[in-house]
């Protein structure tokens, strides 16, 4: 055997390279120094990148904290990208500094970017992108702002901004934001939007006019878990003193019942609904305006509740609601315009837990359209037609128009109730007459024109097959009770009407706003008419056979 065979031949290596290499470089020496001078850079970048991260993390706390008012930001850790010219910051927490618990503002992370091309223009202009930005608000907190004297403003959160990137940004954009408003009320189901989502671009337009709106908007967003908000349109970044903007917003089926916490507090009641609606917004620092085209409301359950607890408090909300009115009526600042309100499918109640027996009255399958209704004095009359179920049983309906704004009032109401049975009504007999009834049903007919200072219409109740008492059902109570009730029925019969077995009579109402002439002697003599004249049948004044 042959012991002593050559061994494997080897390849040229990297000497040939090198050397091909070397070569190059000495012909084309200055390519050759360019080169080694980025690949230098792209090594050294990133490990700069690694040493400025804790040194850039405490200068921007530091520096945002030096323009805030009120509020600290911790920052959880900063990424600088040198090779982009970008800066991000990660974890970035906003508390106030009277209540620090909970912060109101988390963000995931503020990115910040340089625009490449328009530095090839010699300009300077750059992004910011913010990432799953969380803000929640309690009552505290924002109580202490509402209470502060430090405007929104001069609050500092612009200049913040712009001290840990001190260039102007030409686009914007939140992804994955949230808002939340907590209280003790609102605990188990709080006030929020999620997914939000909000692009605005060419922030930095200079060259507008007043009343253009030359940077797009679009935001769209879930509010309350399940309703959906959109707004398209456009703002004026560089409006003095603050921002102005205009677009269509659209809300599809909000559910209220969010906000029966804060109801209750004004003695109201809710259950179930939602809201839809559709129109334009704008608002500047000259005013707000808006333009629904339609507000829908579905499915609404509400009740106004009175107790003797509260009464005081009612009285004092009554005085702001009557402020508020005066304040919106003809506002030089602020212009509202319904075009459509709907309402389909409610129900509306009152409850008065101040009496013994308590008692609530409502209306059910309640369908309202209501038009061309403004704040402003002068854009006409407002129609309005309802119907509804009285009791749940009882067909009502109510209709009319007004002249939103007019100074004396200027409206006009027709109501009509049929055959509502009165012992649905018993608690509230008892509640105001001590006693009930057996049997017997109420139809109502009223007609109501308010005009130059002065009030003109009726009133006219019908009662049917009345039997206040009842042996099975009144057996029991107490003798001065029953003895009423006896008292009671002898009185209708003798009112009623002995063709339609019916009791009726006709309220005039007539005189000044302030004053009218309405006296329940006028019902006791017209009673008394209608048992010595001719019968009221059912029906408005001015039908043929009334």
């Amino acid at each position: 055997m042959d012991t002593g065979a050559a061994p494997p031949r080897r390849g040229p290596g990297w000497g040939p390279v090198l050397a091909r290499l070397k070569a190059w470089c000495r012909a084309h020496p200055v390519r050759a120094a360019l080169g080694a001078a980025g690949l230098l850079l792209a090594l050294a970048l990133p490990l700069a990148d690694q040493l400025l991260a804790r040194p850039l993390q405490a200068w921007a706390e530091r520096t945002m904290n030096r323009q805030l008012k009120g509020y600290t930001v911790r920052i959880g850790r900063a990424h600088p990208h040198l090779w982009r010219l970008g800066l991000d910051l990660d974890q970035v927490v906003v508390a106030q500094d009277t209540h620090p618990v909970p912060p109101v503002a988390d963000f995931g992370s503020l990115r910040f970017s340089l625009l490449f091309g328009e530095l090839l223009r010699f300009k300077v202009a750059g992004n910011l992108t913010l990432e799953s930005p969380a803000l929640h608000i309690d009552l505290a907190q924002a109580t202490e702002e509402v209470r502060s004297r430090v405007s929104l403003k001069e609050r500092g959160w612009q200049r913040a901004v712009e001290s840990v990137f001190p260039f102007k940004l030409d686009r914007v954009e939140v992804r994955n934001g949230s808002m939340l408003y907590l209280s003790a009320d609102t605990a188990d189901k709080p006030l929020q939007l999620t997914r939000i989502s909000l692009l605005a671009l060419n922030i930095r337009n200079t060259a507008t006019a007043r009343g253009t709106y030359p940077s797009p908007v679009s935001l769209s967003a879930v509010m309350f878990d399940t309703g959906k908000v959109r707004f398209q349109g456009g703002a004026d970044f560089l409006r003095e003193p603050h921002v102005a903007a205009r677009g269509d917003l659209h809300l599809e089926r909000v559910p209220l019942d969010r906000l029966n916490p804060l109801a209750q507090a004004y003695q109201v009641k809710t259950t179930g609904g939602f809201l839809s609606l559709d129109g334009t917004v704008e608002s500047t620092p000259e005013g707000q305006t808006a333009h629904l085209k339609q507000v829908h409301l579905e499915d609404l359950r509400v009740d106004y509740v009175h107790s003797l607890a509260t009464v005081d408090q009612e009285k004092a909300h009554g005085r702001q609601a009557v402020k508020l009115a005066r304040r919106l009526r003809n506002a030089p600042t602020l212009k509202l315009h319904l075009d459509t309100l709907r309402l389909t499918n409610a129900q509306l109640g009152f409850q008065n837990a101040a009496p013994r027996p308590p008692y609530r009255v409502f209306l059910t399958q309640v369908d309202l359209r209501l038009e061309n209704l403004d704040n402003q004095a002068g854009h006409g009359t407002s129609p309005f037609q309802a119907s509804g179920m009285f009791m749940g049983s009882a067909p009502a309906s109510f209709s009319g128009r007004f002249r939103g704004g007019a100074q004396p009032a200027d409206f006009q109401v027709r109501l009509e109730l049929n055959d509502a049975p009165l012992p649905s009504l018993n608690d509230m007999l008892m509640a105001h007459g001590g006693v009930d009834v057996a049997q017997g049903s109420l139809s109502v007919f009223t007609e109501l024109t308010v005009k130059d200072g002065r009030v003109e219409g009726y009133v006219k109740p019908l009662i049917r097959n009345l039997r206040i008492y009842d042996k099975a059902k009144d057996g029991r109570k107490g003798f001065g009770t029953r003895v009423k009730m006896h008292v009671f029925q002898a009185l209708g019969e003798l009112f009623k009407n002995r063709s339609s077995g019916s009791v009726a009579t006709v309220v005039r109402i007539s005189g000044s706003t302030r004053a009218p002439e309405t006296s329940e002697w006028q019902v006791i003599r017209k009673l008394l008419g209608n048992g010595l004249f001719r019968a009221i049948r059912p029906g408005f004044l001015g039908k043929e056979g009334s």
